[in-house]
C-alpha cells in the first residue's frame, strides 16, 4: 500500500491525469467544429495515452466518468443525461467498450514492457556478478557485495553463514539452526519452500554442484515475489559455484604441490645416489692409501692424498648446503613463511665469501665495492652462499685462471650484487633451462645441478631479481635486491 502511494507512482498518476485535462481542453475547443463522432475518437485517443501512466483501476474509472461526461456536455440534449437518438447510445457504448479494450492492451503492454526492462536489469546484474566472482581469486572476500545487493533486493536486512564468515551469534538459537541446516542440506527452507514452512524467515543455500557453500536468511516476504525470489537464488548461486570452483581449485593445487614435492624429494635422492658417489669414491680411496700405504708414502704423496680428501669434503659441503637451502626455500614458499632477515653490509657478506674460497683460486677473484652502499635487509648466510655459488661455477666452467670479477654497487632502486667471468658464456634459452632444478650445463663437471636454480630461489626469498646478461667476453650474474628504508644508527646491526 506504501507503494501504491508512493513519490513515483503519484506523479505517473499526476502525469495521467494532466492528458485527460489536456484532452478535454482539446475537445471542447474543437465542440464546434467537428461531428460527435470525430469528437469521440479524440476521447477515446486520450484515453489510450493517459492509459500509458494509469494502472488499469484508475484507467476504466477515469474512461467511465470521462465518457459521462462526454454524455453531459456534448451529446444532444446537452446539459442531461438523457439520450434522444439510437445511433447517440450505440455511440456511448461503443467508446466504453473501445476504452475498456484500448485501456487493458495498453496496461498489459506496459506491464510487458517492465517485466522485460526487470528481465534485462536482472540478467545485467547476474552478468556482472558472474564476471566479477569469476575474476576474482577470493570469492569469499564478495561475500559483503553479495549481502547487499539481497538486502536490496529483499529490502531487509540479510545474514549469510558461510565458512569465511560466520559472525551469526546475534541471531536466535532457531536462525542459527535454520542457516546451518539450510547449509548443510542445500536446500531452500521457510515459508513457500516446502520446507519447514512455519519458519519466520526465508533460507536460501549457496547452492553449489555438491554442496553449499553457505546460506542466507531473508525476510519471508520476497516469497510474494517470485521474480525477486528467482534473481536473489540465482545471485545465491553463482556464489555458491565461485566457492565450490575455488575448493576445487584448492584441492587440485594442493595434489599438485604434493605431486611435486613426492617428485623433488625422488629427484634430491636420486641427485645425491649419483652425485655423491664419485667425491665419497676418492674420499675413500685417498683415505685407504694413507691408512693402508702410510709407510709406503712420502711426504708429498701424503699431503695431496690429505688435500684431496679436504676438496671432495668441501664439494661435498657446498652441494648438501645447495640442495638443503633449495629444500628450505621450496618450504619457505610453500608455507608462506619469511626468510631469516638482518639489516647486513655488503662488505661483511663478500668478506665472509671470499674467506671460504679456497687459496688456489683467491688470486683470480677481484671485488670491488661502491663506496657508502646501503645496508641489505636480508639473510646474510642466504646471500653469502648465492655468490659462493657464483664463484665456484665461474670457476668450474670459466677459463684456468681466468679472471672473476665481484662487485656490489648500486643500480636505480637495486643494489646490486655482481659475479663476472671471461667464459664462453651461457644462451639465453639455456640459462632459462639450468633455472630448472638438477640442471647443468656442462655433464662432465660435477655437481648435483641446483646451484643456479637455488640463486634464484635465494633472490626470489628477497623480493628480489635473479638475471644473466651474456656480453663478448663471458657472462655475468647479477642479484638484484631492492632497498628498504635504512634503520637508524642504534638499531643498525655492526
Amino acid at each position: 500500500m506504501n507503494a501504491f502511494f508512493s513519490p513515483q507512482y503519484l506523479q505517473r498518476y499526476a502525469t495521467g491525469l494532466a492528458i485527460w485535462a489536456l484532452g478535454w481542453c482539446v475537445l471542447l475547443l474543437l465542440d464546434t467544429r467537428f461531428d460527435l463522432a470525430s469528437l469521440s475518437l479524440i476521447l477515446v485517443l486520450t484515453s489510450a495515452i493517459a492509459s500509458l501512466w494509469l494502472p488499469v483501476s484508475i484507467t476504466l474509472v477515469t474512461s467511465v466518468i470521462a465518457l459521462m461526461a462526454f454524455n453531459w456536455a456534448l451529446v444532444p440534449p446537452r446539459g442531461t443525461f438523457v439520450i434522444d437518438l439510437h445511433q447517440h447510445a450505440f455511440l456511448l457504448v461503443a467508446m466504453l467498450v473501445v476504452n475498456v479494450i484500448v485501456a487493458g492492451l495498453m496496461v498489459s503492454l506496459r506491464e510487458q514492457t517492465r517485466r522485460a526492462q526487470a528481465h534485462a536489469e536482472a540478467a545485467d546484474v547476474l552478468r556482472t556478478w558472474g564476471d566479477k566472482l569469476r575474476d576474482t581469486k577470493e570469492p569469499a572476500e564478495l561475500l559483503g557485495e553479495l549481502q547487499q545487493q539481497l538486502a536490496r533486493l529483499a529490502n531487509s536486512p540479510v545474514q549469510i553463514l558461510s565458512d569465511m564468515n560466520n559472525d551469526i551469534a546475534q541471531l536466535t538459537t532457531e536462525q542459527r539452526e535454520a542457516l546451518i541446516y539450510c547449509r548443510d542440506n542445500n536446500q531452500a527452507i521457510g515459508p513457500g519452500t516446502g520446507r519447514y514452512q512455519e519458519l519466520a524467515n526465508l533460507y536460501l543455500p549457496l547452492r553449489g554442484k555438491g554442496q553449499a557453500g553457505g546460506a542466507v536468511m531473508l525476510d519471508a516476504a520476497l516469497i510474494g515475489q517470485p521474480e525477486l525470489l528467482a534473481q536473489a537464488q540465482a545471485l545465491c548461486d553463482q556464489m555458491g559455484w565461485a566457492l565450490e570452483r575455488q575448493q576445487i581449485l584448492k584441492r587440485e593445487q594442493a595434489a599438485r604441490d604434493q605431486a611435486q614435492s613426492q617428485s623433488l624429494r625422488n629427484t634430491f635422492l636420486a641427485a645425491i645416489s649419483h652425485d655423491y658417489r664419485t667425491p665419497l669414491a676418492t674420499i675413500m680411496g685417498a683415505a685407504s692409501s694413507l691408512l693402508e700405504q702410510d709407510d709406503r708414502l712420502t711426504q708429498t704423496q701424503r699431503q695431496q692424498l690429505a688435500q684431496r680428501i679436504v676438496d671432495e669434503t668441501d664439494r661435498l659441503r657446498r652441494q648438501t648446503n645447495n640442495m638443503l637451502q633449495l629444500a628450505r626455500l621450496d618450504g619457505i614458499k610453500a608455507v608462506g613463511a619469511a626468510i631469516k632477515a638482518d639489516w647486513e653490509s655488503a662488505e661483511e657478506i663478500i668478506g665472509n665469501v671470499l674467506r671460504r674460497i679456497p687459496l688456489v683460486h683467491q688470486a683470480q677473484i677481484e671485488a670491488t665495492i661502491q663506496p657508502d652502499l646501503p645496508l641489505i635487509w636480508g639473510d646474510s648466510l642466504l646471500l653469502a652462499q648465492l655468490l659462493e655459488n657464483l664463484i665456484d661455477n665461474a670457476i668450474k666452467y670459466g677459463p684456468v685462471n681466468g679472471e672473476i670479477k665481484l662487485t656490489a654497487r648500486m643500480h636505480q632502486q637495486w643494489l646490486v650484487l655482481a659475479v663476472e667471468d671471461n667464459g664462453a658464456g651461457i644462451a639465453a634459452h639455456d640459462f632459462e633451462q639450468l633455472l630448472e632444478n638438477f640442471q647443468r650445463g656442462d655433464h662432465r663437471q660435477s655437481g648435483a645441478g641446483v646451484g643456479l636454480a637455488l640463486c634464484r630461489a635465494i633472490a626470489r626469498a628477497h623480493s628480489g631479481e635473479f638475471i644473466h646478461i651474456t656480453d663478448a667476453i663471458g657472462s655475468r650474474f647479477e642479484c638484484r635486491l631492492p632497498l628498504h628504508t635504512q634503520p637508524s644508527i642504534a638499531g643498525a646491526r655492526t
